[in-house]
């Protein structure tokens, strides 16, 4: 069987997979690997993928989850309010609350030495 392969796309391809894919296809055809890795790219390389991934990744802890679900119910919270529910020291809830300013999912403003805390009201999310 011969097949031509991108030479940069193939540092990154299992063998194994060029195989297997060649013996599904059933015939002597290059192999679709790079046409997938180039497709999988132009997707990883878009804005909104990015943004998606990074709210994602927010959402992914569970107190930076809790403290979303606790915003949607209320108005607004200040880092002590976050703090006396969730249970976290202040550092903590403070890495926490910026990781979800950070991914675009929350919206902080001070008053004096408070931090208060809401929901983006422009977030695609469902969130319990």
């Amino acid at each position: 069987m011969s097949f031509s392969i991108n030479m940069m796309a193939a540092a990154k391809t299992d063998p194994a997979l060029v195989d297997r894919l060649e013996r599904l296809g059933g015939e002597e055809s290059p192999c679709c690997v790079p046409e997938y890795q180039d497709l999988a790219q132009g997707v990883l390389d878009t804005p909104r993928f990015r943004a998606s991934l990074k709210r994602i990744k927010a959402l992914s802890d569970e107190n930076r989850l809790l403290a979303v679900a606790l915003l949607r119910r209320r108005k607004e919270l200040c880092a002590c309010e976050v703090q006396a529910a969730t249970g976290l020291t202040h550092a903590t809830v403070s890495h926490h609350m910026s990781v979800l300013v950070d991914a675009g999912l929350v919206s902080v403003r001070r008053q004096g030495k408070w931090m208060y805390y809401r929901l983006n009201e422009r977030v695609e999310v469902n969130i319990p």
